[in-house]
């Protein structure tokens, strides 16, 4: 009878899974889902996309035409005065484009608004991957939750064991006792773990935008690892696809176009006008035609100042770019260390560490049942190997999430 027992805790094990439905697989696939619902929803995403799109408002702000100026004027003087040379004076004057400044302010604005578009797929980004995370949490504490069933059930079946070892007239008490203490304590972890699956249900539900009552269905993680990315070849692909280093080359870029616009800022300003003057009595008295211009080297070293600050900083965002792309090559190979490290324990603990552990608790377990071992060290051997199976399912959500770390560096989609 009491070899039966440990086949029929785990029989009620499985009719318990069967019962809860089949669990959803944190696959590729619905992730995907999760992700895109956050960067659709995120409101980071929806004011990222304004300021792309008032990026590009001021790229068609610039004008190569200054306003013209109109002017006005009244002459108080004797009657003949007034009627030989007009009472009434109106202007009208136009200062005439720099050459070449227009197209220096067109080309810093257009990289600025290329550099806004860059940033702004940050916030989308990382809202996506914070749904991601949040969503391997909650497998995770699914995962916790269903061993932790797993091993009160295991434990109900020890401690009907211990009962009836106690009914025999040489047994005693003390393991029964001892049992039921231990799946008293199992049953406290248990109600916790569920505790904490709500709260990070209700974290998803949040970075989704949902109602924050939203149910989620039992989620699974992966029984394997998935592969992890070679960090030499995502280091590679930086320049190319992080959002942040992408952004830093465009303002580069714009860096370049001020140093244009500082050096023609210091061309002499041209500007034409026209003067004419009317008797408010009579007709037209005299029209002027003229052409001004501007004294800039007058103030030539200041101009001479910006053109050289311009350069500087056109310089120090060119070494900035460097410095983002080693940040960023530095947090690459930090986030794809984690994910190998974690999926070579995770294959670890899944293969011949779980296996001795396993044929150690069912040795020991033997030896209990027939009084040739001590309930601490079936207790023991239990809890290595509860211990070995949360630790594996823990890597593999480490591993995820370190992917999804390497996905906000270096995009695939």
């Amino acid at each position: 009878m009491n070899s039966i027992l440990p086949l029929l805790a785990g029989l009620t094990v499985a009719a318990n899974l069967l019962h809860a439905g089949t669990p959803q697989p944190l696959n590729e696939s619905f992730l995907t889902t999760l992700r895109a619902e956050a960067a659709r929803t995120h409101p980071s995403a929806t004011a990222a996309k304004h300021q792309a799109e008032a990026a590009s408002q001021n790229v068609r702000g610039i004008r190569l035409w200054d306003d013209p100026m109109v002017g006005l004027g009244f002459m108080a003087a004797e009657p003949k005065m007034r009627q030989d040379q007009g009472d009434i004076m109106i202007g009208i004057g136009q200062n005439l484009p720099k050459p070449g400044l227009f197209a220096a302010q067109r080309n810093q604005a257009a990289a600025i608004q290329r550099a806004t578009e860059q940033s702004s797929r940050t916030a989308p980004l990382t809202a996506a991957a914070e749904a991601a995370r949040n969503a391997i949490e909650l497998a995770l504490a699914d995962e916790s939750i269903t061993l932790q069933q797993t091993q009160i059930n295991w434990l109900a079946a020890m401690a009907e064991n211990a009962r009836q070892k106690a009914a025999d007239p040489t047994g005693t008490g003390s393991d029964a006792l001892r049992m039921e203490t231990e799946l008293a304590r199992e049953q406290q972890l248990l109600d916790a773990a569920r505790r904490n699956r709500d709260a990070f249900a209700q974290q998803l539900n949040l970075t989704l935008g949902r109602p924050l009552e939203s149910a989620w269905p039992t989620l699974q993680l992966p029984a394997t690892p998935p592969p992890v990315p070679v960090a030499t070849a995502e280091i590679s692909r930086i320049p190319y696809v992080n959002p942040k280093v992408r952004a830093m080359k465009e303002m580069a870029g714009a860096a370049k176009a001020g140093t244009r616009i500082a050096d023609r800022d210091r061309l002499p300003q041209m500007a034409v006008g026209i003067d004419s003057r009317i008797y408010s009595g009579g007709d037209l008295r005299s029209t002027t035609l003229g052409i001004s211009m501007s004294l800039p080297w007058f103030n030539d070293p200041s101009y001479q100042a910006r053109i050289h600050a311009a350069k500087d900083l056109e310089a120090a965002a060119t070494q900035d770019v460097e410095t983002a792309r080693r940040e960023i090559a530095a947090m690459v190979l930090t986030a794809a260390t984690e994910a190998a490290n974690a999926a070579a324990q995770a294959r670890a603990y899944a293969g011949e560490i779980h296996d001795k552990a396993l044929q150690a608790r069912q040795s020991i377990e033997a030896a209990w049942i027939s009084s040739k071992a001590p309930l601490t060290d079936l207790l023991d051997a239990s809890r290595t190997l509860f211990a070995i199976d949360l630790e594996q399912r823990r890597m593999i959500a480490m591993q995820l999430a370190a992917l999804e770390e390497l996905q906000t560096l270096v995009p695939h989609r």
